[in-house]
């Protein structure tokens, strides 16, 4: 199961085994507690979540769909700057032509 999925399970307090009905009664409990006037962040995540485990094609989805974790850049520049700098085109060619 996916984070996305198993985040949305946790963000409504459901658990796997839970009906459409419990599912929905649980969305409408937190919209009482944050409503998107008084939250609008809190409101959205809780909306995504119910979309998740309302429909089952966008379930399917988010369960197929491997979660999207942001490049980890210093390693990518750790390792950039381990490796021997290369020579530009023009290097190259004015090294070809030294005879």
């Amino acid at each position: 199961m996916s984070n996305s999925s198993t985040n949305a399970y946790t963000i409504l307090g459901v658990t796997h085994h839970s009906t459409p009905a419990e599912v929905r009664q649980a969305y409408l409990a937190m919209v009482r507690l944050n409503p998107p006037d008084r939250d609008a962040d809190k409101f959205r995540e809780i909306h995504s979540a119910y979309q998740i485990l309302s429909d089952p094609l966008v379930q399917a989805e988010s369960i197929l769909t491997p979660p999207r974790e942001p490049p980890d850049l210093g390693a990518t520049i750790a390792v950039a700057e381990k490796k021997r700098p290369r020579l530009s085109t023009l290097a190259l060619l004015a090294l070809g032509n030294l005879e």
